[in-house]
Formats: C-alpha cells, sequence, structure tokens
C-alpha cells in the first residue's frame, strides 16, 4: 500500500510540474539546466518544442510597462545544445492575467534595418510581426540570467558563437494580451564560418548578406519557416495546446551551398 501511495504521489508531482511555468503570478520552482516538459505552458500559452530538449536557465515575472494599465508578465529563457555546439536559445514571455487598456505601444514592424519583417495583423490593436535579425558579440557581457546561460555553457564545454541570428515573433491585442517569442540560433550550424565583425560591417548585416548567395537563400528559407510560425502565433494566441505541433526544428533548413 505504501509502495502504491508512492507512485501515485510522484505520478501527481510530475502531473504538477509538467503544467505551466507560472503559479498565479509566481514562476514554480526550477534548477538551471533542467529540462523543458514538452507540454510545458506559459499564462495558458503553449510553447514551441520543436526542438524537444530545451533546458530552463530563467524564469522571470514583471509588470507590463508603457501602457494605461499594468498586468503582471511571465518569461521563460531556454536553450538547446548537441554535441558541445549551442543550437538555439529562446525566450517566451506572455501576460498572466488581462486588464482594460486597449493598447500596447511598442511598433515591433516598423524598424527598418533588419534581415526581414513581415506584418501578418493589424496596427496597435492586434499585431502579428515577425522579425529577423543579426546579433553581434552575443553573450560577450552577459549579465542577470544571461550570466547563468553563459556559465552553464562554459562549465559543459560548449562552444559559444559570435554573431547569431534572432528571430522575433510579435502577438497581441486588447485587454492587454501579448505572447513574445525570441528565437536566436547559431547560423554555424548551417555550414556558414564564424563572424566576429562589429554589427554594421558583420557579413550577416543586410548590406552584405544578400549579396552572398548562400546567405541570400538561407535568410529566404528562414524567412518562410519563421512565416508559418508567426501564422501559428494566433492558434497559440488562442491557447491551444497543439498551436505549434506542425512547426519542425528550423534545423531542417540547411545549407545548400
Amino acid at each position: 500500500m505504501k509502495k502504491l501511495l508512492g507512485i501515485c504521489a510522484m505520478i501527481v508531482c510530475h502531473t504538477v510540474f509538467a503544467g505551466d511555468l507560472f503559479k498565479g503570478d509566481e514562476p514554480r520552482q526550477f534548477k538551471p539546466g533542467d529540462m523543458l516538459e514538452t507540454d510545458a505552458t506559459l499564462g495558458g500559452y503553449a510553447l514551441w518544442n520543436g526542438e524537444k530538449q530545451w533546458r530552463l536557465f530563467a524564469l522571470l515575472r514583471s509588470n507590463s510597462t508603457g501602457t494605461a494599465q499594468s498586468v503582471p508578465l511571465g518569461q521563460a529563457r531556454v536553450f538547446q545544445t548537441e554535441d558541445k555546439k549551442l543550437i538555439s536559445v529562446m525566450q517566451v514571455s506572455g501576460n498572466l492575467s488581462e486588464g482594460f487598456a486597449s493598447d500596447w505601444t511598442d511598433e515591433p514592424c516598423k524598424r527598418e534595418d533588419l534581415l526581414f519583417k513581415a506584418s501578418l495583423g493589424g496596427a496597435f490593436r492586434d499585431v502579428n510581426c515577425v522579425t529577423i535579425n543579426h546579433i553581434t558579440g552575443f553573450l560577450n557581457n552577459p549579465s542577470d540570467s544571461w550570466a547563468t546561460l553563459y556559465s552553464l555553457l562554459k562549465e559543459e564545454g560548449v562552444d559559444v558563437p559570435s554573431t547569431v541570428l534572432r528571430l522575433t515573433f510579435t502577438r497581441y491585442s486588447n485587454n492587454l494580451r501579448r505572447l513574445v517569442v525570441t528565437l536566436t540560433i547559431n547560423p554555424e550550424l548551417a555550414g556558414f564560418q564564424r563572424e566576429t565583425e562589429a554589427w554594421g560591417r558583420n557579413p550577416w548585416h543586410k548590406t552584405q548578406a544578400f549579396k552572398d548567395p548562400a546567405k541570400k537563400q538561407f535568410i529566404e528559407a528562414l524567412a518562410d519557416w519563421g512565416t508559418k510560425f508567426a501564422k501559428q502565433m494566433d492558434v497559440a494566441f488562442d491557447k491551444k495546446a497543439d498551436a505549434f505541433a506542425n512547426i519542425d526544428t528550423w534545423r531542417a533548413i540547411g545549407n545548400t551551398r
């Protein structure tokens, strides 16, 4: 009987742990490096599990700013490695409750110096935007939980790229509902050489990248993948558990040079 109760207790514990990353407005307990369950949610929003090996390094809570009313926001930061290489880092933030203000003040698809951007929704009140940007000096001077990530990677002997590509998916609407997914990927895994130049001089900058046939082809394929992902942000916004079930890993794109 005791053994049966023990087994039941473990099952209940796992069920609780495999649910939402936030209990009310507060993050659950975890240790940096813990595996993320494939059915985990954030504020009821499904998380993309196409990589299936995400590991947690931060769960953060904050209050929204720049709006007439404040609502609590939850944020999860996860990463994936393989064969001592960093594959990707994903940051997901979403509202943990709703308010009554109608507008968010940022305009994610307004910026021009990007590798790609597309607006699938309307302005201000029904935004669905996807962008691709290049980031240089990645983790060169990490702070707060990014320092935690850097420490974990160094402890495990993981190679950290200098230049990464970042896809940002922003979906928000009225009642201060908001879901933002930021996916940082390592282009070296697609066969590209390491780039260390500063942002404006970097070969991944839009002024140079589209003159390189291989980079141009990769960016265009990544844009297609990102647009499919962005369309599923509408489904995720409805808090459907299978919102991202048909989004496979970006690594399937590859490099055809």
